[in-house]
């Protein structure tokens, strides 16, 4: 697979006449000069998505990545070995019809555009989407293609791997070229160097450069094999790499460092390596002249520093100060002023220097009442730019199952973020699905307790990474404004959507709840390209939607259906449906464990539905009548069991049940559906 370098590929490509000078509108950039620390990271064609595509003739190129892997700093660097302009869409205005004509002729570039002798990078797809409506994001996609059309040199544009699939899919409408290139993450080798060379930059002449390098090698290796089921995707991550440079460089004596970690003295996680860099802040007691010498052993912890980090970066009240005499605690007062703002975790400009560091803020600030509920509202609108780490310092999310006590706990207000932060890790091909759904006991009845399930299916396993956890039945269930693949059944539960202007909701979507709460003015439902399960289905016994007037936006093939009291009324008017009421209990119940089986398909590899042999066969699907529907569904070569996985017949579902998968997903079942739940519970008894 070829790998598309700056030097090989970048700058032959491009190859744009370099100007420094210029009254540029606010987010273009010449950039002027390049990272001494830049290590690049694989770069290669998408098979997913431009697998017939030729990125040597493309006049649009897309470059995908999952969060925080370093597509900001690839898109620099590439502007600035290639003379191209930079165009910085978080720091632009709001981008729409003229955004990219228009900031050309204000920025006196368009005759250097027309005889092609300028190109443009553009970063900030995801950021950009975050700002505007779907309707100005495409217009905005649609300026870039018109103008790009026919061109030699392509115009570049960067975001996360969401953000590109959506954008593929506008482009794709249009008669432009384009190919998608995806950064990779870096082999063990490249790891090292990447690490070392950020190292470097804070300890140029260090006198213990090779026991630095052995402490980074070590520490990789040992994070590597913690995640060897991941491959190069978590320890060739771009922010565990820094949060490892930074962990060494904190360390007055690496060769102590080297003997620990080959002694095995702690395990080596991303959380050791981030909480030894707060143990080391630690120290910064020794030199203050404290009359009561005690207190150099209380203050200060680990804790107290994120307390006061998490007061600072969502300005809230910081932590009162232990008792102590009045000159200790103007001593220790006076430091902390210097301490917090300059704490490794935090950045001059108010933000952190790293995703990592701002997911262990963040986490702690979810499980602090004073912050809880400013931090949920900051993550539950990032949406698609999710914090990948996030989950990764989410102690509930682990601490259980990793110490093989059983099922985590999730608070049900954490779900939703918690989902949002292991999509944000997906590479194009791979896939995550939750299910949220209430327990029943023996005679059907629901319980107050839920059962949460995210499954992660990467491109290149063989099966998916399932992570299980339990949740009250009670509360809220928040979902962000970014909700992508999910299954929620929680009849006693309130489930919520927002904070924000709009929320994009991509199907398979099904969600039935005891009160639907919608915060945002606007409804957005997309399908991705080519997916039998483009269903969006909502169903509560009640909806709060203050702030909604306009009527939802379909994208694609997408099918949405809304069933609650006043459904019927504006803007769900068109939307409205009602569950086919049935008479009979055992075939209600048939019909139910049909519609669950049919839903738990999810799209695999061309198009078809399929769902593991483990998930269909389990006893949350199988019980009740259930066995004997999913025997019948099996008899009549609705479903196909190849390998490990089934596989669903979409055509053979409408011909034996005269259903498909939106009516399944919207409870429309006629008398077809009916008589097919009849054979079933004939051939049961």
């Amino acid at each position: 697979m070829e790998n598309y370098t700056i030097q090989e590929f970048w700058g032959p490509r491009l190859n744009a006449t370099r100007i420094t000078s210029g009254s540029l509108v606010k987010g273009w950039k010449f950039v002027k000069e390049g990272l001494d620390t830049f290590q690049e990271a694989p770069l290669t064609l998408s098979t997913e998505l431009s697998a017939n595509s030729d990125p040597e003739d493309s006049s649009i190129l897309l470059v995908s990545a999952p969060g925080a892997v370093g597509k900001s700093t690839l898109a620099r660097q590439i502007a600035y070995a290639t003379g191209a302009v930079y165009l910085d869409l978080a720091a632009a205005e709001p981008v729409g019809g003229n955004t990219l004509s228009g900031g050309l002729v204000r920025s006196g570039l368009f005759p250097k555009w027309e005889n092609q002798s300028t190109a443009i990078v553009i970063d900030g797809l995801d950021e950009a989407r975050l700002r505007v409506t779907q309707e100005a994001l495409e217009a905005f996609l649609n300026d870039v293609a018109e103008l790009s059309k026919g061109r030699e040199l392509p115009t570049v544009l960067f975001g996360r791997t969401g953000a590109v699939q959506d954008t593929w899919l506008v482009l794709t409408d249009t008669d432009i070229e384009l190919a998608v290139l995806e950064i990779g993450y870096y082999g063990p080798e490249a790891s090292v160097d990447f690490a070392e060379a950020r190292l470097r930059a804070t300890r140029p002449n260090s006198p213990h450069a090779k026991a630095e390098r052995r402490a980074v090698e070590l520490l990789l290796t040992r994070l590597r094999k913690q995640t060897e089921s991941d491959g190069d995707r978590f320890a060739g991550y771009a922010p565990v790499l820094q949060a490892i440079a930074d962990r060494v460089s904190k360390d007055d004596n690496p060769s102590a460092l080297v003997a620990q970690i080959e002694k095995g003295a702690h395990p080596v996680t991303l959380r050791g390596v981030v909480s030894a860099i707060l143990e080391r802040e630690c120290g910064k007691l020794g030199g203050l002249p404290f009359e009561d010498p005690k207190l150099a052993d209380i203050l200060y912890s680990p804790d107290e520093q994120l307390d006061r980090l998490v007061a600072r970066y969502y300005r809230t009240p910081p932590p009162d100060l232990p008792a102590m005499g009045a000159k200790d605690a103007q001593i220790y007062d006076a430091a902390l002023d210097t301490w917090v703002a300059e704490h490794p975790f935090l950045n001059g400009g108010g933000g952190t220097p790293s995703a990592v560091f701002d997911a262990m803020i963040s986490v702690h600030a979810l499980q602090n009442p004073a912050s809880a509920e400013a931090a949920l509202q900051r993550e539950l609108a990032r949406g698609a730019a999710a914090n990948p780490f996030l989950s990764e310092f989410y102690s509930e999310l682990y601490a259980a199952q990793s110490a093989g006590f059983g099922t985590a706990f999730l608070p049900p207000e954490h779900i939703g973020v918690v989902y949002a932060s292991l999509r944000a890790r997906l590479s194009l091909g791979d896939s995550a699905s939750l299910l949220v759904e209430g327990r029943e006991d023996a005679e059907g009845e629901e319980v107050l307790r839920a059962e949460v399930e995210i499954s992660l299916a990467r491109r290149d396993a063989d099966r998916p990474r399932v992570l299980y956890f339990e949740r009250d039945q009670t509360g809220t269930v928040r979902m962000g404004v970014h909700v992508e693949d999910v299954n929620i059944t929680v009849p006693y539960t309130q489930v919520e959507i927002g904070p924000g202007s709009e929320a994009v909701l991509v199907a398979p979507v099904s969600i039935q709840c005891a009160k639907l709460v919608i915060t945002t003015e606007k409804i957005i439902v997309e399908s991705p390209s080519g997916r039998h399960d483009a269903a969006v289905s909502l169903e509560a016994d009640g909806l709060f939607s203050p702030k909604m007037v306009s009527v939802p936006v379909i994208r694609g093939h997408a099918v949405l259906t809304a069933s609650w009291p006043d459904a019927r009324t504006h803007p769900w008017t068109s939307f409205a449906t009602e569950p086919t009421p049935i008479e009979d209990p055992r075939v209600d119940e048939a019909l139910r464990r049909l519609r669950k089986l049919v839903i738990a398909f999810r799209s695999h590899s061309r198009g078809r539905l399929a769902r593991f042999k483990g998930k269909i066969e389990h006893a949350r699907m199988t019980k009740g009548t259930g066995q004997a529907v999913l025997e019948t569904m099996l008899a009549e070569g609705v479903i196909s069991l190849e390998g490990p996985m089934y596989f669903l017949d979409p055509d053979k579902l409408a011909a034996q049940a005269g259903v498909n998968y939106v009516d399944c997903m919207a409870r429309r079942f006629g008398p077809e559906a009916i008589a097919f739940a009849m054979r079933a519970l004939e051939a049961a008894d």
